[in-house]
C-alpha cells in the first residue's frame, strides 16, 4: 500500500490523495510496478525505481482525469472511495459499513403494538 500525492494547484481538490496498492514483480533484468485498480505500470532497474515510476505516472494521470473533469467518476469507476480524508482503494480497505441513524424516537401514544 502506499500513499500518493498529486501536486498541489491553486485550488484544494478533495483528489489531493489517493490511496492504492502497488504489486511489484521482476521482469527480466528489472522490476514492474503495477497499480491493479487503475491498470497503470512502472519498470525499473530496482523495486524502488518501479515504485517511483508508478508513482508518478498515477499522478500524472489522475492531474489529466482532473483536467477533463471525470476524476470522480474514474476513482469511482475504479473503486475507490472517499473516506472523509483521502480517496481509498477498497482493494486496500473495504468500505466500512454503512451506520443507521434514528432522528427522533416514536411517541408512545401514537404507537400501539396490538396495531402496528
Amino acid at each position: 500500500m502506499t500513499l500518493a500525492k498529486k501536486s498541489k494547484s491553486a485550488k484544494q481538490t478533495p483528489f489531493d490523495r489517493v490511496v492504492y496498492r502497488i504489486e511489484v514483480t521482476p521482469v527480466g533484468a528489472g522490476y514492474e510496478a503495477l497499480c491493479p485498480e487503475l491498470l497503470i505500470t512502472g519498470f525499473g532497474d530496482t523495486v524502488e525505481e518501479a515504485k517511483n515510476i508508478l508513482r508518478r505516472q498515477v499522478s500524472e494521470y489522475l492531474e489529466d482525469c482532473e483536467k477533463l473533469e471525470v476524476l470522480e467518476e474514474t476513482v469511482i469507476e475504479a473503486g475507490f472511495y472517499f473516506n472523509d480524508e483521502v480517496w481509498m482503494s477498497s482493494e486496500v480497505e473495504p468500505p466500512s459499513e454503512p451506520k443507521i441513524r434514528f432522528i427522533g424516537t416514536p411517541s408512545e401514544q401514537n404507537f400501539d403494538p396490538a396495531t402496528n
